[in-house]
């Protein structure tokens, strides 16, 4: 049997030793609730940095005068193609009419990442495919689709038309003999 001294002083040891671990458990309670706001914190910049730049890239694809399809994430300069397109609109639109060039705005959909590089039109749908960017093909569907944007349909067919009339008609100089 024990004293009650000794009673009273095993009771605070204990209570000593309780109020030490509760202490110590508050200190790494409050340790492992600072990490994990701190990993929280991480998480949330990084979302936030991921997000800005997704936010940054679309308003810059929001700022061009024709789509973007870029499933596979290819690397492409936005603001070379915008470039590119208002410089081959301005020089086709000089070259057709230098007097009074027309406002050419063509519209189409660049997709990136195909298997090869094409130019489609089916009916009213355009795109322009690139395996990977490429400024002198992107320049050239640039010119083709202002081009077409500029003779309709019947004026194409006109022109076409007349094409074939014309060279029937004249006759080669070497020929008349």
């Amino acid at each position: 049997m024990q004293s009650p001294s000794h009673q009273v002083r095993y009771c605070q040891l204990n209570h000593i030793d309780r109020s030490k671990r509760r202490n110590l458990s508050a200190k790494k309670t409050r340790e492992r609730c600072a990490g994990r706001f701190v990993l929280c914190l991480g998480l949330i910049f990084v979302a936030n940095s991921i997000l800005g730049a997704a936010q940054a890239q679309k308003q810059t694809q929001a700022n061009l005068p024709f789509e973007v399809s870029n499933s596979q994430n290819k690397k492409w300069p936005p603001t070379e193609a915008r470039k590119i397109y208002d410089v081959a609109c301005q020089l086709l639109a000089r070259t057709i009419r230098p007097d009074k060039p027309p406002a050419l705005h063509p519209q189409f959909r660049l997709v990136l990442g195909t298997p090869k590089d094409e130019f489609v039109r089916d009916g009213a749908r355009v795109e322009v495919h690139l395996r990977s960017w490429q400024p002198e093909i992107f320049a050239q569907a640039v010119v083709a689709i202002a081009v077409r944007d500029l003779l309709q349909g019947d004026q194409l067919q006109k022109v076409a038309h007349e094409s074939v009339l014309l060279a029937n008609a004249t006759v080669d100089a070497h020929d008349l003999h």
